[in-house]
């Protein structure tokens, strides 16, 4: 991974206004998982894995928003097209991807490269998964270094909301 690329993404993830994890398929899954983690960071986040709703929040989406965008292949037609929704209506993007001259990449600001292909056959494959969940865990974890303070108020008040839920 691109050390520049990933100083750049924490950067703007940590200023951002709102964040928003894009993905369709397995994809999608990752974006939910995304969503939960810095969500108890105290981020304002949206996750979304159903193309019609990632274009209508790419269009809600603006200048100090930032869009995640995860796709192992960067080609899902529906993501690409939202992702230049978002980008012509200003808002930072950076793609999650394992593969450097995908479509997505064209509009990212910041390139995050997995190193685990899958090819056609394999969609949704744990190692692609596992290595987008790794990268965005380098995000939430580098993140929560970054203010140690506002990082465990946020994580303390999230845990203690469902305190009630346990048995």
């Amino acid at each position: 991974m691109d050390g520049a690329s990933l100083q750049k993404a924490i950067e703007w993830i940590g200023g951002a206004a709102k964040l928003y994890f894009f993905g369709v398929g397995s994809s999608g899954i990752t974006a939910m998982d995304a969503k939960y983690k810095f969500m108890r960071l105290g981020f304002q986040v949206v996750a979304e894995a159903d193309a019609h709703i990632i274009a209508m929040n790419a269009a809600l989406a603006g200048e100090g928003d930032v869009v995640i965008a995860i796709s192992a292949s960067g080609s899902t037609k529906d993501l690409v097209d939202s992702v230049a929704i978002a980008k012509q209506k200003g808002a930072r993007i950076i793609c999650l991807t394992s593969h450097a001259l995908s479509p997505v990449t064209r509009y990212a600001d910041a390139v995050l490269l997995t190193v685990a292909k899958e090819g056609p056959l394999q969609g949704g494959s744990f190692a692609s998964k596992l290595a987008q969940i790794h990268v965005l865990d380098i995000l939430s974890t580098a993140l929560a270094l970054l203010d140690k303070e506002r990082s465990y108020r946020f994580l303390e008040m999230t845990a203690k909301s469902v305190l009630g839920k346990l048995y």
